[in-house]
């Protein structure tokens, strides 16, 4: 008898972890903007925060989980009186399904939350037996054991999967807030989305959303936690690092988004980036 086989195409695909932790945050704790290469996710246990990615402004309660795709300037303030108990972890990401969970919020079912339960569950108990270095960092403490538990890395990689395909096949996705500071920020980050090549100035910017540049800069501190000119560089960097990998030449990339010379855009980008970008094509 010839048995038919059935292929096991995989939707997504996690090969590396950068950070895995649980940590609680006091009223008013202010994590300062970032951006990297990877993915992140911030899931809220308890508690409430207000989070940003690009220009999208959440106000995430308990059971949200955000995810910030790389490259993606992201921060988040603890807003909740009695502050909030996070799960935070970082990770490459593939795969056909990826674009479902991109610039999403979703809030977590009750049989997704005790699959989060049953995973932390499970490393919280391969820690117990795991000597923790007292110099350890906090966002690494549950990556311990993945070079001395042999199946530690897929068991907890199962887990996510498990968590991630339930999402993007049947999750209920938060909307982004509609607080008026929350708005303003949203229509600055894409004006300057669309004047990328050029170099708009606090005012334009701040004109064009009816607002003090006074204003405007508390907004940015508020959700960006850089300045606005800081920001916008970033904005820059992100797209040439794109045309960069589209094959685009240097020389070209930086006419194109309003470097005033090919050397001024390569010193820039190295310092932005700490790579070269004559290296990005390669």
């Amino acid at each position: 008898m010839i048995w038919p086989a059935s292929n096991v195409r995989n939707q997504i695909t996690i090969d590396k972890f950068y950070s895995f932790f649980e940590v609680h945050r006091e009223q008013g704790f202010n994590f300062p903007g970032e951006t990297h290469n990877f993915w992140e996710c911030v899931y809220v246990m308890d508690g409430s925060i207000c989070a940003s990615g690009d220009e999208r402004v959440y106000s995430l309660a308990e059971g949200a989980i955000i995810f910030h795709k790389p490259m993606e300037l992201h921060k988040y303030f603890v807003d909740s009186d009695s502050g909030a108990h996070l799960l935070i972890f970082s990770f490459s990401l593939e795969g056909a399904l990826v674009s479902t969970l991109k610039n999403k919020v979703f809030y977590l079912s009750d049989d997704q939350k005790q699959l989060v339960d049953s995973m932390l569950n499970y490393v919280r108990d391969k820690l117990k037996n795991h000597p923790v270095p007292e110099q350890s960092l906090i966002e690494h403490r549950y990556l311990l054991p993945f070079n001395e538990i042999p199946s530690y890395p897929q068991m907890l990689t199962t887990y996510v999967y498990q968590l991630f395909l339930s999402l993007a096949g049947d999750g209920s996705v938060a909307e982004v807030s509609t607080a008026p500071d929350a708005l303003i920020y949203s229509r600055a980050v894409n004006y300057m989305n669309n004047q990328i090549n050029s170099q708009p100035s606090i005012s334009e910017i701040a004109t064009f959303c009816n607002v003090s540049d006074a204003t405007l800069k508390r907004i940015f501190d508020k959700y960006a936690g850089i300045g606005i000119h800081k920001y916008f560089l970033r904005l820059k960097i992100n797209t040439a690092t794109e045309l960069l990998e589209n094959g685009l030449g240097v020389t070209e990339t930086a006419e194109k988004l309003g470097f005033s010379s090919q050397a001024y855009f390569s010193a820039t980008y190295k310092r932005e980036t700490g790579v070269n970008p004559s290296d990005i094509r390669h």
